[in-house]
């Protein structure tokens, strides 16, 4: 469960300098995302309204959730115009923040990063994910630093597994088996985002 959670907690990317500082700062910068979901999302002491409006400015100030929405959606991206876009992207939006915000509630870890790495303009940052109901979990996070010197996450991989791709996997099987295609996608969506 913890690792379809932590989807929850992933275009031009500009070059920048391979430097120790951004390096360091990539970690500073995964480690104070996991200090804001434990104390603003997981706490128990915030009410549900509070969790899912403090869920939803992370999600969307430090994930790119237009790339993520893009390449979740694969090859049907390119199938549908410019309004149904923007509309798939802040169906996608409201689906995360409704569908994983309430199940951080109560939830107890600490987030460690242990290692980073530059590979082409991509900083990869490896973590470690320690609770109280379960092994220790392996994250890497990958993300770039935009032009604003702001660092924006593309994808989790928890033991092996990127979530963006489980979740394009996902997301093709629904539009493979739906009569309306991407726009039973959104609707299936929209609808789960209202049950919450």
């Amino acid at each position: 469960m913890l690792k379809r959670l932590l989807i929850s907690l992933f275009f031009v990317v500009p070059t920048v300098v391979n430097s120790d500082e951004i390096l360091s700062e990539s970690k500073i910068f995964v480690e104070n995302l996991g200090k804001e979901v434990v104390e603003k999302v997981s706490s128990l002491s915030i009410s549900d309204a509070d969790r899912h409006e403090n869920f939803k400015r992370l999600y969307l100030s430090t994930f790119d959730n237009y790339y993520i929405s893009r390449f979740v959606l694969g090859r049907y991206w390119k199938t549908i115009n410019k309004i149904e876009q923007r509309q798939f992207v802040n169906s996608f939006n409201r689906y995360i923040v409704a569908t994983y915000a309430p199940k951080f509630k109560g939830w107890e870890g600490t987030f460690k990063a242990t290692d980073a790495l530059l590979e082409n303009n991509y900083y990869n940052v490896k973590m470690d994910i320690v609770n109280s109901e379960g092994p220790t979990l392996k994250m890497m996070w990958k993300m770039y630093l935009n032009k604003y010197r702001e660092f924006k996450i593309l994808d989790v991989n928890i033991d092996g597994v990127s979530m963006l791709v489980t979740q394009r996997a996902e997301f093709l099987s629904v539009i493979k088996n739906n009569p309306e295609g991407v726009k039973g996608l959104i609707t299936a969506m929209d609808k789960k985002s209202e049950s919450y």
